[in-house]
């Protein structure tokens, strides 16, 4: 049996995100409904295979890289570049969400004070708000070690959340349970956008288990959503020819 823990607004706590929890109740899902937690190539719908023809907006990016890399001579096939590029955007929309909320005074208070009673699960209701991202991935291409192409995208996202919650148990967010999210963001290589998306319903998986622990760093800026939450580790591809 679980117990659940109480957070009360104050003075320091009014912009938090987070507000009294109350008891949840997750209706079942049917197999068949089950939904996957989705990505940031999902949610700007970058094609998923290289034989995908895209809108005009991957067209014309597919354009550019093929007369910018047309002067390098490959010792192996050409790789499919544009393709490479997507798989730098299998990032799952709610590990930008955890890691937004991880910086939150009231969110890392929970996580710290769970320490100290690891039998016992905090459930944290978040009020609405919005956290915003950007991430720089690029993509190395190397002839011999020598690098010869840098390609950088620049991605932006703005996410407003309603109605999600965690579950925070010995010192991690063990659990996420969803809410209504909406999002718009951009991505660009150099000032050609790729892709753009307007506020449209996220769909999420009802519970998201958190495999991995989201712990507090000790000396991490502290950090609310609605500011803005860039991603530290970049995702990097190179490619060795």
């Amino acid at each position: 049996m679980t117990e659940e823990s109480r957070i009360e607004d104050d003075e320091r706590t009014l912009d938090s995100p987070v507000k009294e929890p109350k008891k949840r109740v997750v209706p079942a899902v049917e197999e068949s409904e089950a939904v996957d937690t989705p990505t940031l190539r999902e949610f700007f719908g970058l094609p998923t295979k290289a034989t995908d023809r895209g809108d005009s907006n991957w067209k014309s990016f597919q354009q550019k890289l093929a007369e910018e890399t047309r002067g390098i001579k490959w010792t192996a096939s050409m790789p499919e570049l544009g393709a490479k590029i997507c798989e730098l955007l299998d990032i799952k929309i709610h590990d930008i969400l955890l890691t937004a909320w991880k910086k939150v005074d009231a969110v890392r208070q929970a996580i710290e004070e769970s320490k100290k009673n690891p039998d016992k699960a905090s459930y944290l209701d978040l009020t609405e708000h919005s956290v915003d991202y950007e991430t720089k991935p690029f993509i190395d291409v190397k002839l011999k070690s020598a690098s010869v192409k840098k390609l950088t995208l620049y991605v932006a996202l703005n996410l407003k959340v309603k109605g999600f919650g965690l579950k925070v148990q010995n010192g991690a967010i063990r659990e996420m349970q969803t809410g209504k999210c909406e999002g718009k963001g951009t991505v660009k290589y150099e000032k050609l956008p790729i892709a753009e998306k307007q506020f449209e319903p996220i769909k999420f998986p009802l519970t998201i288990k958190i495999p991995s622990l989201i712990q507090v760093p000790e000396a991490e800026e502290k950090k609310q959503p609605g500011a803005k939450a860039s991603e530290n580790k970049t995702p990097v591809e190179r490619i060795e020819l």
